[in-house]
């Protein structure tokens, strides 16, 4: 229990780093040159973090030998989920940008644990785990899915077709990758933790690759430039803090799996995550437009949180 209360917490960073990247975005302009930013602040705090906990930084032979080769890339994937992410409102509106990948990462991560994809641990697709996440669903259509039906006003700019199914098709692949990220961090992470490591150097390295690769991509286009209107005392101070809440999250994710699994972590983190951003609507926090929460959303909530609980008794 212990643990599942510690990814639910975690969960309610992602708000938090949802505002801040997208305001950082706004600032900054392309969402490559964000995202740098973003990466670059994740790096900086787990090398600080690191550093001052006297743990190793650099991974030893042993680890890169033991460690499949991609696992340390996992850092790139998750640029090319946001990237994904970004064009989705757009092609597909809110509703389908919203519900896809939530839905596929979390039947995808259900996957993981059943077939022990990735190193995982094999954790069976039984009933309680069926139950508990058709609650989960049952919630998050509570929460999201009504309101945004009720609310929805289709933008014209939202593409039709073929074309609206090829970014569908995305977004589905958006979910999955971001429940294999959580599969692969967790895997990185247990090598390195057999060969004397811990979670910290896992997760530093792989945001350290990312950023390199991404601080390379903007150097050639010659976007740099951006970056210092991200630390503008023009601008909110907080608009930078989502790569600190970025590195707890993955952080998290490589030392939490291990307990919980990965379909666990994926659902209590959604519940989290989706608790408090009705809480920063309600109150107008950080910006946010302020909208009542409903009776419905409150029960919606109280059955994500009985799912979770119900897969981990």
């Amino acid at each position: 229990m212990f643990y599942l209360i510690i990814t639910l917490a975690i969960g309610l960073l992602v708000p938090f780093q949802i505002a801040a990247n997208s305001r950082l975005r706004q600032v900054v302009g392309p969402a490559y040159v964000s995202t740098l930013v973003s990466f670059s602040v994740s790096t900086l705090a787990l090398l600080l973090v690191s550093l001052l906990s006297g743990s190793p930084i650099v991974p030893t032979g042993q680890m890169l030998a033991d460690a499949s080769w991609w696992s340390w890339f996992a850092g790139l994937v998750a640029v090319v989920t946001i990237t994904i992410s970004i064009h989705l409102f757009k092609e597909i509106g809110p509703l389908q940008a919203i519900i896809i990948p939530m839905f596929s990462q979390l039947i995808f991560s259900l996957l993981i644990d059943h077939f022990g994809w990735f190193g995982a641990n094999v954790i069976p697709l039984d009933a309680k785990r069926i139950i508990g996440s058709l609650l989960l669903i049952a919630g998050v259509t509570l929460v999201v899915v009504l309101p945004k039906l009720k609310a929805q006003r289709q933008d014209a700019s939202t593409v039709k077709g073929s074309r609206q199914l090829f970014w569908q098709l995305c977004a589905v692949v958006s979910g999955c990758l971001s429940a294999s990220i959580t599969g692969v961090y967790a895997q990185l992470s247990s090598v390195v933790v057999a060969n004397g490591g811990n979670p910290m150097q896992a997760t530093t390295v792989a945001f350290f690759v990312a950023t390199v690769v991404l601080l390379l991509f903007c150097t050639l286009n010659g976007s740099v430039r951006l970056i210092g209107k991200a630390f503008s005392s023009e601008y909110p101070w907080w608009m930078w803090t989502g790569g600190l809440c970025g590195a707890i999250i993955v952080f998290g994710n490589a030392w939490l799996v291990a307990h919980v699994g990965v379909g666990v972590f994926v659902m209590a983190l959604l519940v989290g995550q989706l608790a408090l951003s009705q809480l920063m609507e309600h109150y107008g926090w950080l910006g946010a437009p302020r909208k009542r929460i409903t009776w419905p959303q409150i029960v919606g909530i109280l059955l994500m949180l009985g799912g979770v609980a119900l897969i981990r008794l």
